[in-house]
């Protein structure tokens, strides 16, 4: 596909009307050559078109050119202005000239603040951040990349946690964005001459099945930075023993070697520790014997990182409790768990998400999961025979009705709270039996 610039661009006039001209290096990508027919079409962006991160790449177009040192704000400023409005796709290269020296830059990343599909592609706006990349020995070397990114901790300019499968946690995202990751987003300088350090660690916690991992791995895969480092605390445990102090450094090692060589222009590294209590108990607090609990305990706070001293200012001074989701926040768990049925026709125009919200108090983000799956398995096992099971099925058959949800709900019960109709049969007549 030929992309071509638009705007308000006043075309040269050596160009006659209808005609269409191409340089060489677009005529050698494209196959193109002078006097071909070519069919065009007008193309109009969509709304959310616009790019909010580009990460190139950059090399010499000359090989063997000498060293050369860029700086990553100045050479954005001038990309931005000269190529304005113009679409990028992944795999792109495009030839361009700053300060006497031409070079070639290549597209490996082009995000938008929702992708559409699975192409990537957008237009740069006057709001792209652009990161630098260049392979080393090629002889460029990026300077002030951080500044030129400052407001890029995040992959995208703007995101929705319900679209990353993360329903009703929307005010406990807001708690964790400000306290975590707000001062983040300024320069180095402002944090500086406000004399603060940024939060490195953080502790969400709350009843099981609420969407504590969830959150904390989408949270990691929306920064910029290395891949998130999960870690499951019962699993952390039998695997230290023996060797407890080393393993926990080597979950550390990568972030510190990445913090010793470019210092605060190096990737923002996460590490998750799921179950985290399973293995920081107070430490003398467990009887085994090796000393295992304590020795892990001990070098999580080495690491600046379940005792008291791993919750002070410094370690894990941010926590969050992940609740039990309100009726609004089960309607968006609800939602997110029936959106592809909806899509392809298979939930029942009969099934209202509001009503079961207000009928599922108590249940947490794993169990309302559990209720659309058994929901479902309902609706499947309604079309099979079980005495010939190699009966074709008719999948424009399948719906998904509002009386397979009540049904599931009778076979899925909240572990927490009461039930409603034992709650009642403690209070005949609107009377609680309290005894004599």
């Amino acid at each position: 596909m030929l992309v071509l610039g638009y705007g308000n661009q006043t075309p040269h006039q050596s160009i006659q009307k209808g005609y269409i001209a191409l340089n060489a290096i677009q005529r050698r990508h494209t196959r193109v050559s002078s006097g071909n027919s070519l069919s065009v079409s007008r193309f109009t962006p969509p709304d959310d078109f616009k790019l909010t991160v580009l990460t190139l790449e950059l090399e010499f177009v000359k090989k063997g050119t000498k060293s050369e040192q860029i700086d990553a704000v100045a050479l954005s400023s001038q990309l931005k202005k000269r190529f304005i409005n113009q679409v990028m796709t992944a795999g792109h290269r495009v030839s361009f000239e700053y300060l006497g020296t031409n070079y070639i830059f290549t597209v490996n990343q082009a995000v938008r603040s929702e992708e559409s599909s699975s192409v990537e592609r957008g237009m740069i706006s006057s709001e792209t951040y652009f990161i630098f990349e260049a392979p080393s020995g090629n002889g460029i070397k990026i300077v002030n990349q951080r500044s030129a990114t400052t407001s890029n901790i995040f992959k995208y300019k703007e995101f929705n946690l319900q679209s990353l499968g993360v329903g009703g946690l929307g005010a406990e995202f807001a708690d964790i964005f400000r306290r975590a990751f707000a001062s983040r987003v300024f320069p180095a300088h402002v944090t500086n001459k406000l004399g603060i350090k940024h939060v490195k660690g953080m502790l969400v916690y709350g009843p099981p099945g609420t969407g504590k991992t969830l959150m904390a791995c989408q949270i990691g895969k929306m920064l910029n930075g290395k891949d998130p480092k999960i870690v499951n605390g019962p699993e952390v445990l039998s695997k230290f023993v023996g060797e407890t102090e080393k393993n926990v450094r080597d979950l550390f090692a990568d972030a510190e070697n990445d913090q010793r060589l470019p210092g605060d222009e190096s990737e923002l590294h996460v590490t998750i520790f799921d179950e985290i209590d399973a293995i920081c108990k107070s430490r003398g607090s467990t009887r085994d014997g090796t000393g295992v609990h304590d020795s892990i305990v001990n070098q999580l706070l080495t690491k600046d990182l379940i005792d008291e001293a791993l919750l002070r200012p410094g370690r894990l001074e941010v926590q969050i409790e992940i609740s039990l989701p309100d009726e609004n926040g089960r309607i968006q768990i609800l939602q997110i768990h029936t959106n592809k049925m909806k899509e392809s026709s298979f939930l029942a125009p009969d099934v209202n998400l509001q009503a079961l919200a207000a009928r599922t108090k108590n249940y947490s983000g794993a169990e309302l999961e559990g209720v659309v799956k058994s929901a479902v398995s309902f609706a499947l096992n309604g079309q099979l025979s079980l005495d010939d099971l190699t009966k074709p099925v008719d999948e424009e058959s399948i719906k998904v009705t509002m009386d397979d949800f009540l049904r599931a709900l009778h076979e899925i019960v909240p572990a927490f709270g009461a039930s409603t109709d034992d709650l009642e049969r403690c209070r005949l007549h609107g009377m609680v039996d309290c005894g004599d």
